[in-house]
């Protein structure tokens, strides 16, 4: 859990986020939920590119390398005779509304 140190917003944030990955079965977006969380905790302590240290701490790997990565095992897994689209899957673009209660 959070420090003491880590304000309202960021500390609710965590919480959520702990309480998705709880509910989460699949293990691959636990990942996600994982490296959002770290990523937030690491953004309210002032790092720079927490969401690259995060991916590196949950994955091993560069953000930037987690899809080629993803690919290359498909590939292995199912062999070669398969017919593959390597582009990166596009996610729809949507607009975020973010609701903060002040405390009382």
């Amino acid at each position: 859990m959070p420090s003491a140190r880590t304000s309202p917003l960021p500390r609710h944030i965590l919480s959520r986020l702990e309480a998705a990955e709880a509910r989460e079965l699949d293990p691959h977006f636990q990942a996600d939920y994982r490296i959002a969380w770290i990523t937030v905790l690491r953004a309210s302590r002032g790092e720079r590119i927490p969401h690259v240290s995060a991916t590196y701490a949950v994955l091993g790997l560069h953000p930037e390398k987690v899809w080629p990565a993803i690919v290359e095992r498909r590939k292995a897994l199912l062999g070669a005779g398969v017919v593959w689209n390597e582009a990166a899957p596009k996610k729809p673009v949507e607009s975020v509304r973010v609701a903060y209660r002040r405390a009382a």
